[in-house]
């Protein structure tokens, strides 16, 4: 449960961090009249590097620096190497991340990936599993 309390506080801050310079890029688009054309290349651009950027910096940069994502943090949780419980550095972090989007958004993967989080004794992942990583309870 502590996971899903985690993801619930993580939402909000990506949709407001995926959406908000995306809505300022339109008003300012729009507030300079550029011409239609330049705008439909601007927003393909947009749209596609901005939330690869998103993707490869909020949650791997989080875990590596800080030991989780705000989510994490608040719900008494911490990401560590589970060799040594040292911090993951920021290609495993980024591993990590990739294979949890992966995880659950191919269905054929989402039933074993949350029953392997549930239901093994160390409560890992495919993601956690293919990083070395483990996520611990600090309080």
């Amino acid at each position: 449960m502590r996971r899903c309390a985690a993801v619930a506080v993580d939402l909000p801050v990506a949709v407001v961090v995926l959406l908000g310079p995306l809505l300022g890029l339109d008003r300012m688009l729009e507030a300079m009249a550029v011409p239609e054309d330049s705008v439909r290349t601007v927003w393909r651009v947009a749209v596609g590097v901005w939330p690869l950027a998103f993707v490869l910096g909020y949650s791997p940069v989080c875990v590596s620096r800080w030991g989780g994502t705000l989510g994490k943090r608040v719900m008494g949780m911490e990401v560590v190497r589970v060799r040594d419980g040292g911090r993951l550095r920021y290609g495993p972090a980024v591993l990590r991340h990739v294979t949890n989007l992966v995880s659950n958004l191919v269905p054929l993967f989402l039933v074993p990936h949350v029953s392997a989080m549930t239901l093994s004794p160390n409560r890992q992942g495919f993601h956690d599993r293919a990083a070395g990583s483990a996520v611990i309870h600090r309080r």
